[in-house]
């Protein structure tokens, strides 16, 4: 991400709750997810594969600087008082140029009718030298493996997305429009396709992150998701139950809490996958 001068970039994400942990991540576990993504296609292609204040009804819940970032974390039940807050919150922070979430204000309010209450404004600073921005990393509790992709809908343009998945067990495959509008990504090689879909051990997790590792007792499965489109037609969001997850307990039960990590790189990732990648972690509170 780079910009010609002084200026800003908003990112604002609906979370499910209230972010227990919110930390600097390290841009150097997308490098090596993706080295362990292609470590693993001789596997499946053969060796011939080609490579707490409160304003208006508006409740801040957390506000610190984290290098380029920004992060301001706010409880809102009101879409119109959210907007009215978020323009104020970007003029008192002395930005200029014509900003406004008025036209986020009907997405805005599905959100808020999904029950969402907690809402991430990540006021971000490029660097004039073109640059990757620092990862941000967010814990929160949810019944649900989460991302946010509804809410850049008002926005003109396309995008490329791709999410690194990590699960207590394997995604599901069978139902190609269960991640719509994400796709799995495949393997190519002439005309075989595969999905990047493998197993991880847990030394292998440690290696992208501690923290990952440190979320399971052993191994976890690898999905990537991923899109490449115009920013309109990200019409919902990526909600998969936990239910939906085949768990492997004898008495098929999953327990009742899950955690979800979620580690955000955003900005001009053109060395790796896209322009958005992302790490999202689901580790099931279940008895083994």
């Amino acid at each position: 991400m780079h910009a010609g001068g002084s200026t800003y970039a908003l990112e604002v994400m609906p979370l499910p709750s209230n972010p227990e942990v919110i930390e600097q991540a390290s841009f150097e576990s997308f490098v090596l997810i993706q080295n362990l993504i292609w470590d693993y296609a001789p596997q499946v292609l053969g060796r011939n594969y080609m490579g707490a204040e409160q304003t208006d009804g508006i409740e801040v819940t957390f506000h610190e600087k984290i290098g380029a970032h920004d992060i301001t974390v706010v409880k809102a039940s009101d879409a119109a008082e959210l907007t009215e807050w978020a323009d104020s919150f970007l003029e008192q922070n002395g930005i200029s140029q014509t900003i406004s979430l008025e036209n986020f204000e009907t997405v805005i309010e599905d959100y808020m009718a999904r029950g969402f209450r907690y809402f991430v404004l990540d006021l971000i600073e490029p660097s004039p030298e073109e640059e990757s921005v620092e990862p941000i990393l967010y814990r929160f509790e949810t019944d649900f493996l989460y991302y946010p992709l509804k809410i850049s809908s008002p926005i003109p343009g396309d995008t490329d997305i791709v999410l690194f998945v990590l699960t207590n067990d394997k995604l599901g495959d069978s139902f190609p429009n269960a991640y719509s509008p994400l796709e799995i990504g495949y393997y190519r090689s002439g005309n075989y396709w595969t999905p990047i879909q493998f197993n991880l051990t847990k030394g292998e997790l440690s290696i992208i992150d501690l923290r990952i590792g440190a979320l399971f007792e052993d191994s976890a499965w690898l999905t990537v998701l991923q899109y490449e489109g115009k920013m309109e037609w990200l019409t919902t969001d990526l909600m998969i139950a936990q239910s939906a997850i085949p768990p492997p307990n004898e008495d098929g039960s999953s327990g009742n809490a899950t955690y979800v990590l979620l580690g955000v790189a955003v900005g001009a990732l053109c060395t790796l996958l896209g322009a958005v990648v992302v790490f999202l972690v689901m580790r099931s509170n279940r008895k083994q």
